[in-house]
């Protein structure tokens, strides 16, 4: 078995991690196979170097990281048959908990060892792939923030301070939406287009979401009092926020996005800047993935 790790550059400084991936490497090689690591030094490269390796022949292709690595190393065997697997290192791991795939290392092991493949859908906004979550407003001023620390290492906390910053910074937006033909308008705080259950760390905004459903769910959120929004968060660690009154769930194929102006969107915790209309769809059963 020919694999290709490309790894976040923070696995590379980071001793934990890199002891992480070169177990991994070995365990490969002790079983007869070969292991090529790199490093994705920025946006962009992963999916060049993962689209190269389904090209050269490699038998998997393995992220180490968190979602943004994984989401650009996916992008570029989408449709391809060369199979995903993930490694998850970084702060909330969203598809590895989504797909159930270990943390701890011992177990993460033989699922990859086992090579087990799923196809699983991706989603699409704009030109930019997803495999978890993407959205816009709350959620994507949140990864924004969290994104332009300039620091290795992200705590799930700092999530918290940002997000409780811009919850009273921000206001609604009125969106103008046309769910598979029919058109909808609202008054939205956040917007969420889920193919797994949650972002991540825990945070299960959309518990019924499926990946091989061939449709993505959107959760439609208001602007809570702060009273609404206190027990709304513990029910979204619950697992239980869809049961929260106000929050709209439709399951859809394709959405078009109306806004009054430009702004940003996220595709698995990575932001983006958007044009005012934007176009969400999923593309059915379009990622070969290493699943337990």
């Amino acid at each position: 078995m020919r694999v290709l790790i490309i790894a976040n550059p923070i696995v590379g400084i980071n001793k934990e991690k890199r002891k992480i991936v070169d177990t991994i490497t070995s365990h490969i090689i002790q079983n007869g196979g070969s292991a090529d690591v790199t490093y994705s030094m920025k946006p962009g490269l992963g999916k060049i170097y993962s689209s190269r390796a389904a090209l050269e022949g490699y038998d998997a292709v393995y992220a180490a990281g968190g979602d943004g690595t994984i989401n650009d190393v996916a992008s570029g065997l989408v449709k391809r048959s060369t199979p995903l697997g993930i490694i998850p290192l970084g702060t909330g791991n969203g598809l590895a908990r989504g797909l159930g795939i270990p943390l701890e290392t011992d177990m993460l092991l033989r699922v990859l060892m086992a090579n087990k493949i799923s196809l699983i859908d991706v989603g699409r906004i704009s030109s930019r792939f997803f495999v978890s979550t993407a959205g816009i407003g709350y959620d994507a001023v949140i990864a924004y923030d969290f994104n332009k620390q300039h620091t290795s290492i992200r705590r799930l906390y700092k999530y918290i301070v940002i997000g409780v910053k811009n919850y009273f910074l921000r206001s609604s937006e009125h969106l103008v939406l046309v769910i598979d033909g029919k058109e909808i308008q609202r008054d939205i705080f956040a917007l969420t287009f889920a193919n797994v259950s949650q972002y991540g760390g825990g945070a299960i905004i959309a518990p019924n979401a499926n990946p091989q459903s061939e449709s993505l769910i959107a959760v439609l959120v208001p602007k809570f009092s702060l009273l609404r929004a206190i027990p709304a968060v513990l029910k979204l660690f619950s697992g239980s926020v869809n049961e929260v009154r106000g929050i709209e769930y439709i399951e859809f194929k394709n959405i078009k996005i109306k806004r009054m102006k430009p702004g940003i969107f996220h595709v698995d915790g990575e932001t983006y800047d958007g044009a005012a209309n934007l176009n969400v769809t999923v593309i059915p059963r379009a990622l070969k993935v290493i699943v337990p």
